[in-house]
């Protein structure tokens, strides 16, 4: 049997900008899941896998579930299983459950959704059979996912075909709810044939020799200016001969460059950007490097690249280092990031600069992105156990 396994759809995800790059952003996400489903289709597949983070947020307008229904029913015409599970993004809680777009969906005959239940410290881990595979959906547990994986681990039954799913991706760091111990997978080892996971927006398996841990990755560019990797897709992974590959979608366009300048700033931009020939439709970060103290207009360079051509343009600075000047030109800059770390670590008063600065890129990502209240406040009580050195009970 060959499933399609995607995740971190984000669908109803409008970002604030004009009124074209909103819009435009907005139907992206739409067109990268519809281009998805038509792969999973023409590949013949029997079941779509969606491991969280099919919405950007638990609260939905009519035109998002329109759309969604739209894409699902074209599954449901080919006779193509849906099962998902709910990601961070689209987290419900007990209370909130009458309130699931995940439970709509699933009472309208489009999906099944995966979940699991808890009475005090135990859990109990619902199963959807699909042919002769066993299909388990853990959702989005949080900081409690070792403990959530290595319950589900004891449970299994290892002579069955056991498929996990779960909103989570190998890292087990304390700056990002959510991301699994890589010994908690590996308990999962002879107990899976594989495992779905999500969360990260960039391509991973685990181990690199014959994984059974899988993130695809996001379909579009949820966070513009941070994803490393630019291939978007999800992966088909055949239950008998155990085979997978990565099936690519085609996001936005994105382009990054680097400028420099010698003289007046704005008018050598202006050149720059004209020289790029852009067409209107692209995603444009330009790393301006700063090579002297004073106030650079951001926001003025960012609407010279977007009079230019840039659907949306994004200017990040790297400003120099007058300790090492011009002798490793490469090394002689440094970002906002490294400013705040070397700022800090001036500080007595914390114990750790490097881990410090970690947190508050993590405060700044939630602060931008819906529904991370709850991380936040999560993080931020982490933070403080570790500075005035108060140990987790």
């Amino acid at each position: 049997m060959k499933i399609l396994h995607c995740s971190d759809i984000h669908l109803g995800k409008k970002p604030f900008g004009t009124k074209e790059f909103s819009q435009k952003r907005y139907l992206d996400f739409f067109k990268a899941f519809d281009e998805m489903t038509q792969i999973a289709i023409d590949e013949d597949v029997k079941l779509f896998i969606v491991a969280g983070d099919l919405f950007d947020k638990k609260e939905l307008i009519p035109d998002t579930l329109e759309r969604c229904e739209k894409t699902f029913q074209k599954l449901k015409n080919r006779d193509i299983k849906v099962f998902l599970i709910e990601g961070n993004h689209d987290n419900v809680t007990g209370n909130e459950e009458v309130n699931s777009w995940l439970g709509y969906l699933e009472k309208k005959g489009f999906v099944h959704r995966g979940k699991y239940s808890q009475v005090n410290r135990e859990y109990s881990f619902e199963k959807f059979v699909v042919e002769d595979i066993n299909i388990y959906g853990l959702g989005y547990p949080g900081f409690a996912i070792d403990d959530v994986l290595e319950q589900l681990a004891k449970s299994l039954d290892e002579s069955e075909k056991n498929i996990v799913v779960v909103h989570t991706a190998l890292g087990g760091s304390e700056y990002l709810p959510g991301l699994a111990m890589a010994e908690s997978i590996r308990k999962l080892k002879d107990k899976v044939i594989y495992i779905a996971g999500g969360h990260l927006h960039s391509y991973q398996v685990y181990p690199k020799e014959e994984p059974y841990f899988f993130i695809p990755g996001s379909l579009e560019y949820w966070n513009i200016l941070n994803e490393k990797s630019s291939n978007k897709g999800g992966i088909i992974f055949d239950t008998e001969s155990r085979e997978h590959r990565f099936v690519e979608v085609t996001p936005r366009k994105r382009m990054e460059f680097t400028f420099e300048y010698e003289g007046d700033i704005k008018e050598e931009f202006k050149k720059f950007c004209e020289e790029l020939n852009l067409t209107g439709e692209e995603l444009v970060i330009v790393n301006v490097r700063v090579r002297e103290n004073g106030f650079i207009n951001v926001t003025e360079l960012e609407n010279i690249l977007e009079n230019s051509g840039a659907l949306r343009g994004f200017i990040k600075l790297k400003y120099s280092d007058s300790s090492i000047g011009d002798i490793i030109e490469e090394l002689g800059y440094y970002s906002i990031k490294e400013a705040e770390k070397r700022i800090i670590e001036e500080w007595e008063e914390f114990r750790d600069s490097e881990r410090t600065v970690e947190y508050l890129q993590k405060f700044k990502e939630y602060q931008e992105e819906s529904g991370r209240g709850e991380d936040f406040y999560n993080l931020f009580d982490r933070m403080l156990e570790e500075e005035i050195g108060i140990e987790n009970k």
